[in-house]
């Protein structure tokens, strides 16, 4: 939906579990940035998307 001009996705409530891969990066409760990853199984993409989160203490 994103690819094809509707931007207005992003702005869906609830996205955790609808996507993976993506992985928010929080700073007192706030959304301050995101890491995504995509390559394997959307599962191990979010994996690896949390592992590099945590390697910069994130």
């Amino acid at each position: 939906m994103i690819n094809a001009g509707r931007y207005s996705f992003l702005s869906a409530p609830a996205l955790q579990g609808m996507l993976e891969g993506g992985v928010p990066i929080l700073r007192d409760g706030q959304v301050v940035g995101a890491v995504g990853v995509s390559g394997a199984k959307s599962s191990e993409d979010a994996e690896v998307a949390r592992a590099g989160i945590a390697a910069l203490s994130l």
